[in-house]
């Protein structure tokens, strides 16, 4: 299987999602088996097929929740022994994806066959069995899943590390590739189609093409409130992507109820979190987006908001800016602060 299907999970790009499915992926595949199996030629193997007419209790594997929020479904694969009581002996993977795989392996352990034998005599089988997550998903479910992962992140990839390099028609060029797969999977890759269309408006925005920019911005954020909770995290980064456009189009009006309402949300997530990167991530945020709020309030002639503001950015960037940022944050409120 490609690394672009065990590794995919942009629903988690933020909080570093990816290395977390590539770890799985190595704990399936070097430990997922519960138990040793004997050798083949000590074992009787039967069908599939077979073998499923002496299954007297099915286990539905649970649809793990990480793998339900990045839309991954699939089919998990793998080879049981079965004792002379028709309990599960052990399980060993044969294929599937690492985020089901664990959960799937789990449920297979509690199946319960009809003892079977072998002339005449109760015996330990073998034999390889096939669960899907969710219950019913079809073949074409996992061809159409399959396309989707093998067309999107390697697109994605490479467009994004082209835009890292300044390669905007590369970048561009990969990203609506990206975009296209995400779309025809519709509302099941909602995330993905947001973290593309992001990157385009970055593009534009490199370009300079300020208004192309606000339409991909716009769009971005319609689709993260139409999917998610106002007070979510990703929301309010898709408030401030589209408060900074404006702020550079002269719209500080339009900026101003973004950053509010973004500032808002990162203040009352960095406090329930308890992952620092996800911690660090707001606390970068809310650095960014006081700091706007400041020069904003300055522009409109609110010198103690203006004032106000200062003071919470220049705690947060104290904490978790660059050192870049934290130097113009400081320098710029220094300047205001002895302007009283």
């Amino acid at each position: 299987m490609s690394r672009s299907v065990l590794c995919a999970g942009s629903f988690m790009k933020a909080l570093t999602a990816v290395p977390l499915v590539c770890l799985l992926f190595l704990i399936v595949g070097a430990s997922l088996t519960q138990a040793p199996i004997s050798p083949d030629d000590a074992i009787p193997s039967i069908p599939g097929d077979t073998a499923r007419q002496n299954l007297v209790t099915f286990v539905q594997p649970d649809y793990p929740p990480l793998a339900k929020a990045a839309s991954v479904m699939g089919k998990v694969r793998a080879q049981i022994v079965i004792d002379e009581g028709g309990s599960v002996k052990s399980v060993k993977l044969i294929s599937g994806h690492p985020m089901l795989a664990p959960s799937a392996i789990a449920a297979i352990g509690k199946w319960k066959y009809k003892p079977f034998e072998v002339d005449g005599k109760l015996a330990v089988i073998r034999t390889e069995v096939e669960v899907s997550m969710p219950e019913h998903i079809s073949d074409d479910d996992v061809a159409r899943e399959r396309k989707f992962q093998d067309t999107y992140w390697p697109n994605e990839r490479a467009g994004s590390e082209a835009l890292e390099k300044g390669d905007l028609q590369s970048a561009e060029a990969r990203l609506l590739v990206a975009r296209a797969a995400a779309q025809e999977r519709g509302d099941q890759k909602w995330l993905e189609l947001t973290e593309v269309i992001s990157m385009l408006g970055n593009i534009k925005f490199q370009e300079n093409d300020l208004p192309g920019a606000e339409r991909l911005y716009e769009e971005s954020l319609q689709i993260h409130e139409k999917h998610q909770r106002s007070d979510e995290a990703e929301v309010a980064g898709a408030q401030q992507s589209l408060a900074f456009l404006y702020v550079r189009e002269s719209q500080p009006l339009k900026a101003e109820p973004l950053y509010l309402q973004s500032v808002k949300t990162y203040e009352e997530r960095i406090v329930d979190t308890s992952v620092s990167e996800a911690k660090a991530s707001y606390g970068r945020h809310l650095a960014l987006g006081f700091f706007a709020l400041s020069q904003i309030a300055l522009s409109d002639g609110r010198q103690q908001d203006a004032r106000n503001y200062c003071e919470k950015a220049v705690i947060y960037a104290g904490k978790w800016s660059n050192a870049g940022d934290k130097a113009v944050i400081g320098a710029k409120c220094a300047d205001l602060g002895n302007s009283k």
